[in-house]
């Protein structure tokens, strides 16, 4: 023979709920309406995403050589290769439109 006579009754089993909420201090919601609970007491990540790629300073870029070293004349591929797209477009009429003069 079991120990409870019955199963407790609905208002008993929240009122067991409501406690246990108190306890572990965890969001009580008897309706089960979506409150955005979950996502409030997660703690912020904004630091660790800011953080994700480093320090963008660290590297020196091929602009950053140029302007350290003048003398060496140095000129970026890449670079070169764009203008001479943009070049090309312009000769096919598919570059940029000319800027209005006043």
């Amino acid at each position: 023979m079991s120990i409870l006579k019955g199963l407790p009754s609905k208002a008993r089993l929240m009122e067991v709920r409501k406690l246990a909420a108190d306890i572990f201090q965890s969001q009580w919601n008897p309706s089960g309406v979506r409150n955005g609970a979950k996502v409030l007491r997660a703690p912020l990540k904004g630091p660790q995403v800011a953080s994700y790629y480093g320090n963008n300073d660290d590297m020196p870029t091929f602009k950053d050589f140029k302007e350290w070293f003048p003398e060496l004349q140095l000129t970026d591929p890449k670079e070169e290769y764009r203008l001479k797209m943009v070049r090309d477009r312009k000769k096919r009429n598919k570059g940029a439109p000319k800027k209005k003069t006043s």
